[in-house]
């Protein structure tokens, strides 16, 4: 049996209250658009812009917001828990090649795509504070990950965007 203490740990802090703040953001923006979402097909009363835009349009980027949030939720998790690593290992490559943090993108497209998917004007702005938070939180974590790493973090702050994916390198454009 492993002691808590003996675990290994990744690389670098995660902020303190990272998790708690997480899930009472997503469970804020879930009821938020469910009841902005009922309140428009039950009461034809709500912040939902369907007025403007038709829902056949916004099929498309819900999907597309959807299934990207999926491919890099997937990628990122297997890449950080898919093998065991007897020391916290760097990862630089894959999805961690387009984007710093793939795993915290997945979740905003997530949120997103259900955004798209009603136009509910009070669901926009729980996702705009989500953003400020993990933009927040992601400074937080970066700073530790500089302190370990050092100039090689530096160059990959440089190289690699922190939140609009570069899907193609320098070299391949």
């Amino acid at each position: 049996m492993v002691k808590v203490s003996e675990k290994m740990h990744g690389l670098g802090s995660e902020h303190p209250l990272c998790d708690r703040i997480q899930l009472i953001l997503l469970v804020l923006f879930l009821v938020v658009w469910g009841i902005d979402s009922l309140s428009f097909i039950f009461f034809r009363y709500s912040t939902v812009l369907f007025n403007v835009i038709s829902f056949p349009a916004l099929v498309l980027p819900s999907f597309v917001s959807l299934g990207f949030c999926l491919y890099l939720v997937a990628k990122s998790h297997k890449a950080v828990f898919g093998e065991a690593h007897l020391q916290p290992k760097f990862l630089d490559s894959g999805v961690y090649s387009w984007v710093r943090h793939p795993m915290y993108l997945g979740i905003l497209l997530c949120c997103l795509a259900f955004f798209f998917a009603s136009l509910s004007l009070l669901s926009l702005g729980i996702l705009v504070v989500f953003f400020i938070f993990y933009n927040k939180m992601t400074t937080y974590e970066e700073k530790s990950l500089i302190q370990i790493l050092g100039e090689e973090y530096i160059a990959y702050q440089k190289r690699v965007p922190k939140w609009f994916p570069r899907l193609f390198s320098r070299s391949q454009q």
